[in-house]
C-alpha cells in the first residue's frame, strides 16, 4: 500500500491528467448540439466572421448575444472558429482540457487547504469522474463555466500564497484571475466570500488586517454585476416567479442533493419536492456537529455559498435545474466524501471488508452514473430523446422534442407531440409556430389557413396569426392579400409595443420576400435599408451602402456584382434578390443589354407556361435561362420548386446544390436540402 501511495504522489499531475483525458476521451469526437450551440456560436454572425467585429465589442452587454455576458468565452468562441473553422473536434478538445486544467488547479489549490495527501488526491478523482460535469465537458456551449472555475482556483491559490508570503505580485495575478473568471461565466462571483470564509476558518488571527486584501476584488465585482444586470434587465431572460420559503429551501436541497448524490440527472428535472428539505436539516445537523472541524466547516459552507446564485433564494426568477451549476459547489461533496471515505478506512483499519467500502462505493456509484449519462451528448438524436424521454410533460423537452421531429420529416409523430404541446402549455405560442411549419412543409395549405383562423379567433391580438396567413397567401401567390395581412400583423404588432428587436427583423424580411415576388424595388431597398442599417448585418461596409443610395440602375447592377465576387457574407442572398428584383424592373429594361432583356421575357413566359400547367415548356426556358446567366436567383428559385412540386426530388436538389455553389450561406436553400435528406 506504501508503495502505491508513493508510486501516485511521484506522478500525482500525470495521474490526474491521463485520468481526466481517458474519460473524457470519447467527447472528442461528439456533434455539434442544435441546442444552444448552433444559435449561440456557430450561426452567430459575429463570431463566425460574417460580420466584423473589434475587441472592445466583445464587452459590449448584448452586443454578441442579447441574453448572456462572457467576453472572454466568445473571445474564445471567436478564435477556434478563425484558427480551426466551424470543427466539433476543436471545441471539445478546448473544452475538456480546460476541465483537466481545472482540475489540475483544483489539485493545487486543496493542497493549501488540507494537510491530508490522501483526501486532497481522492477527492480531486471524484471531482473528474463527478456525473454532474458531464454536462461542462460534453457541450460545448457550457465551456465558459470550464474556463471560469479554472480561473477561480488559479485566483483562490493565488491568493492563499500572496496572503501567506505577503506577496504583492501573487495578489495581483489573484485579482487578475478573478477579472478573467466573472467575465468567463458568473458562477465565479462568490470568490471574495469564498476568501472570506477561508480567512475567518484559517487565519482568524488576522482576520482584520485582511480587509484591505478583500477589497481589490470588490470595484471588479460591482462593475460585472452592473454590465450583467444590464445584460439580463434588457432582455427579459428569466420568467419571475413567486416561490414560498419552503419551495426556495427545496430547490437548494435539490442542488444539494444532486451535489453529493447525483442520481436524477435530467437535462429538465421536475420541480424538486418536499424531500429535498430534508437535506437542508441534514447539512444544518452537520453544521453544528462539525462546527469544531475547521476543514468539515469550511467545505460544508464553500458548497452552500456556491450554489446559493442558482437556487432562488434571493430573487423570484425561475432559474432552470442543471448540473453545470454543481460544477463549483461540487468541490464540496467531492472533499467531504472523501473524507468519509478515509475516516471509514480509519475506523475499520482491521475489517478488510468494510475499511475500503467508502472507496469502492462512491467510484462504482460515480462510474456508473457517469457512463449512463455520458453517452447523452453525442449527438442531437441521443440528447433530445433522452430530454423527452426523462420528462416527457416538460416544456422544453416538448419543444426540443418536436423541432428534432420536424427538422428529420418525421411529420406524424410531430404533430402528435405539438398538439401536446398546445393542449399543455396554450400560452406557448412556439407550439402554433411549430404545427403551422408542420402543415405548410406539407403542402396541406386548407388546412393551415383553418389553423390559423382558429388561433385568430381563440386570441384575436396574436400577431402571429396574421403573420401565419400572410405566409400563406405568399405561398399561394395571393400578394395582395398577403400583403394585407402583413400590414395587419405589423398593427397588432405595434399595438403592444412589441415591433422592435427581432420583431422589426421579421416584418422587414418578409416585406423584402413580398418585394421580390411582386418586383418592387423601391420597397425591397426600403426594407433592405432597415435591416442592414437597424441590424448591421454588413458592417460598417460603405461599398454596401452604395448599392442602396445610387439610382443609376448599371451602377448599382455593378456594385452588386463587385459586391458578391468579393465577400462571402451569410447575408449575400439579399443582394441576389436585390439584382433579380433590380433585373425585373421597368426602368432597368430600357438600359438593359439584348440578353437581359430575352431572359426577362423568357421568365415572364415560364411562368405563364406552369399558369398553363405546361411545366414541361417552363423547365426548358429556366434550364436556359440559367444558361445565360448564373446571377438570375428567380430562375433557379422556380425551376427548384418547380421539381418538387412534380416530385422529382433530385432534380431539385441539384438545382439547390448549385444555388449554394453560387452562395453557401444561404440558410433557406440549406434548410430545403436538409428536409430532403441531402
Amino acid at each position: 500500500m506504501s508503495k502505491i501511495c508513493e508510486y501516485i504522489k511521484k506522478y500525482d499531475i500525470l495521474i490526474l491528467i491521463v485520468f481526466g483525458i481517458v474519460l473524457y476521451f470519447p467527447a472528442f469526437f461528439y456533434d455539434i448540439l442544435s441546442y444552444d450551440d448552433l444559435p449561440y456560436i456557430v450561426n452567430n454572425q459575429y463570431l463566425n466572421g460574417s460580420l466584423p467585429i473589434k475587441f472592445f465589442d466583445f464587452f459590449i452587454p448584448n452586443f454578441i448575444i442579447d441574453d448572456i455576458y462572457s467576453p472572454i468565452l466568445f473571445i474564445l468562441y471567436w478564435s477556434i472558429i478563425h484558427i480551426f473553422g466551424i470543427n466539433a473536434f476543436a471545441f471539445h478538445f478546448v473544452n475538456i482540457f480546460f476541465y483537466v486544467l481545472s482540475a489540475v488547479a483544483l489539485f493545487y489549490l486543496l493542497r493549501k487547504i488540507i494537510n491530508n495527501y490522501s483526501v486532497v488526491f481522492f477527492a480531486v478523482i471524484l471531482y473528474i469522474l463527478h456525473p454532474c460535469h458531464v454536462e461542462c465537458t460534453a457541450w460545448i456551449s457550457i465551456m465558459g463555466y470550464n474556463i471560469a472555475v479554472f480561473f477561480f482556483y488559479l485566483s483562490f491559490l493565488c491568493f492563499i500564497i500572496a496572503f501567506d508570503e505577503d506577496n504583492k505580485l501573487n495578489y495581483l495575478y489573484s485579482v487578475v484571475f478573478y477579472v478573467f473568471a466573472i467575465l468567463s461565466q458568473p458562477i465565479a462571483v462568490t470568490l471574495p466570500a469564498i476568501l472570506v470564509l477561508w480567512l475567518y476558518f484559517f487565519r482568524r488571527e488576522r482576520l482584520k488586517e485582511s480587509i484591505k486584501y478583500i477589497c481589490g476584488y470588490i470595484p471588479f465585482l460591482l462593475i460585472y454585476l452592473y454590465l450583467y444586470s444590464h445584460t439580463i434587465l434588457k432582455t427579459d431572460r428569466f420568467d419571475i416567479v413567486n416561490y414560498n420559503y419552503f419551495e426556495k429551501l427545496s430547490i437548494l436541497g435539490y442542488n444539494i442533493l444532486n451535489s453529493f448524490i447525483p442520481i436524477n440527472l435530467s437535462v429538465a428535472p421536475l420541480f424538486p419536492n418536499s424531500f429535498s428539505i430534508i437535506y437542508v436539516f441534514i447539512l444544518i445537523f452537520l453544521i453544528i456537529y462539525f462546527r469544531k472541524n475547521n476543514n468539515y466547516l469550511f467545505f460544508i459552507l464553500f458548497g452552500i455559498i456556491s450554489i446559493l446564485p442558482y437556487s432562488n433564494i434571493f430573487f423570484n426568477i425561475a432559474i432552470a435545474f442543471a448540473d453545470r451549476y454543481l460544477l463549483l459547489s461540487s468541490v464540496s461533496s467531492c472533499v467531504l466524501i472523501s473524507y468519509l471515505s478515509f475516516y471509514i478506512f480509519d475506523k475499520f483499519k482491521e475489517q478488510k471488508i468494510i475499511k475500503y467500502l467508502g472507496f469502492v462505493f462512491f467510484i462504482v456509484f460515480f462510474l456508473f452514473s457517469f457512463l449512463l449519462y455520458f453517452p447523452v451528448w453525442k449527438n442531437d438524436e441521443k440528447f433530445i430523446n433522452y430530454t423527452y424521454n426523462s420528462n416527457p410533460d416538460h416544456v422544453v423537452s416538448l419543444v426540443c422534442y418536436s423541432n428534432f421531429l420536424v427538422s428529420h420529416n418525421r411529420y406524424d409523430e410531430a404533430i402528435i407531440v405539438v398538439d401536446k404541446l398546445i393542449e399543455k402549455f396554450p400560452s406557448v405560442y412556439e407550439g402554433y409556430d411549430l404545427k403551422f411549419r408542420i402543415l405548410v412543409e406539407q403542402k396541406f395549405y386548407d388546412k393551415a389557413l383553418d389553423f390559423c383562423k382558429k388561433i385568430k379567433e381563440n386570441n384575436p391580438e396574436y400577431y402571429k396569426a396574421y403573420l401565419f396567413m400572410s405566409d400563406i397567401y405568399m405561398l399561394l401567390r395571393d400578394y395582395d392579400k398577403s400583403n394585407e395581412y402583413l400590414s395587419m400583423a405589423e398593427e397588432k404588432c405595434k399595438k403592444y409595443n412589441l415591433f422592435k428587436g427581432e420583431n422589426l427583423f421579421l416584418f422587414a424580411n418578409k416585406k423584402m420576400l413580398l418585394s421580390f415576388f411582386t418586383s418592387d424595388l423601391k420597397s425591397f431597398i426600403e426594407n433592405l435599408k432597415i435591416v442592414s442599417n437597424d441590424f448591421k448585418l454588413f458592417g460598417d461596409d460603405s461599398e454596401f451602402f452604395k448599392i442602396l443610395d445610387t439610382t443609376d440602375y448599371k451602377s448599382r447592377e455593378e456594385i452588386c456584382l463587385n459586391y458578391l465576387k468579393k465577400h462571402k457574407s451569410q447575408y449575400s442572398n439579399y443582394i441576389f434578390m436585390l439584382l433579380s428584383c433590380l433585373y425585373m424592373e421597368d426602368n432597368y429594361k430600357d438600359n438593359a443589354s439584348k440578353v437581359m432583356r430575352s431572359i426577362l421575357k423568357d421568365i415572364r413566359n415560364a411562368q405563364e407556361n406552369i399558369n398553363k400547367g405546361d411545366n414541361i415548356s417552363a423547365e426548358k426556358i429556366y434550364l436556359s435561362v440559367i444558361s445565360k446567366n448564373k446571377y438570375i436567383y428567380e430562375a433557379y428559385y422556380s425551376l427548384g420548386f418547380l421539381y418538387l412540386q412534380t416530385n422529382r426530388q433530385n432534380d431539385a436538389k441539384k438545382i439547390f446544390n448549385k444555388i449554394l455553389e453560387i452562395n453557401p450561406n444561404d440558410e433557406q436553400i440549406s434548410q430545403i436540402l436538409l428536409s430532403l435528406g441531402n
